[in-house]
């Protein structure tokens, strides 16, 4: 039976037409990030080094004393975890509890026992300055309660502090206020990478969402285009069709 090579034809060039802008973007931003490394991305690359615990702080109080301080202003808190580590050169406990079905955290003074203030603006800026190598002035600082979908932060609690770095990389340092830990760093490639990540996953919204119906169409029609231009490749190839001729009839 002879293979409808003009249908063939004609089913691989409107899949290219539907299909290749979308094989153009997804092949340009697999370019984009097979060249930038994802410490580069990730801001890693400037980034201090951890802060530790001072070796002379020997006598500090007991994770009991720690909850205990807790209680007093969360009595129904269940605690999920206690971690002693430093914030701005002083030993403190962080304790992440349950309460009112929300995840929160809380900082104990390790020295003196006592539950700490959420973080204020000035720490805040302390905290991102140290975690940033490069000596770059603070251009601005921005309290967040809330983040809109596709914002550049997400998937971390608020509310947080945004430290702006006037610095050629263009690098914000998120500042959780519960706590004082750095849960974002974020720059001019980060902000290339995820809008090109968009395209890739093609979640114009979250873009986070990689299994959703459009996503899994195109990648189907993606399929589609290719097997037919094999198919096509195989109908129309002159070597091929030579070995056809030349088979002995059965």
């Amino acid at each position: 039976m002879r293979l409808p090579v003009r249908t063939i034809r004609k089913l691989h060039r409107y899949l290219g037409l539907i299909i290749g802008i979308q094989l153009l973007l997804w092949t340009g931003s697999g370019l984009f990030f097979s060249l930038n490394p994802i410490e580069k991305v990730r801001g890693e690359r400037l980034m201090a080094p951890p802060a530790t615990l001072s070796p002379d702080d020997t006598l500090l109080t007991t994770p009991t004393r720690a909850l205990k301080a807790l209680r007093t202003q969360f009595p129904t808190a269940e605690v999920l975890q206690v971690t002693l580590r430093p914030l701005l050169d002083r030993p403190v406990y962080e304790i992440t509890f349950r309460h009112e079905g929300r995840l929160r955290f809380a900082l104990v003074d390790a020295r003196t026992g006592h539950l700490r203030p959420p973080i204020t603006e000035a720490e805040a800026m302390a905290i991102a300055r140290a975690d940033f190598i490069p000596e770059a002035p603070v251009a601005a600082v921005e309290y967040l309660t809330e983040a809109p979908p596709g914002s550049e932060f997400r998937g971390s609690p608020l509310p947080v502090y945004r430290v702006v770095f006037d610095h050629p990389t263009g690098t914000r340092i998120y500042v959780a206020a519960e706590n004082g830990r750095v849960t974002a760093r974020r720059n001019d490639t980060w902000r290339w990478f995820d809008f090109f990540w968009m395209f890739h996953i093609m979640d114009y919204r979250t873009r986070d969402n990689f299994n959703h119906l459009l996503l899994q169409s195109f990648s189907l029609f993606g399929l589609l285009t290719v097997l037919s231009g094999f198919v096509l490749w195989a109908v129309t190839s002159p070597t091929l069709r030579g070995r056809r001729r030349k088979s002995p009839p059965t």
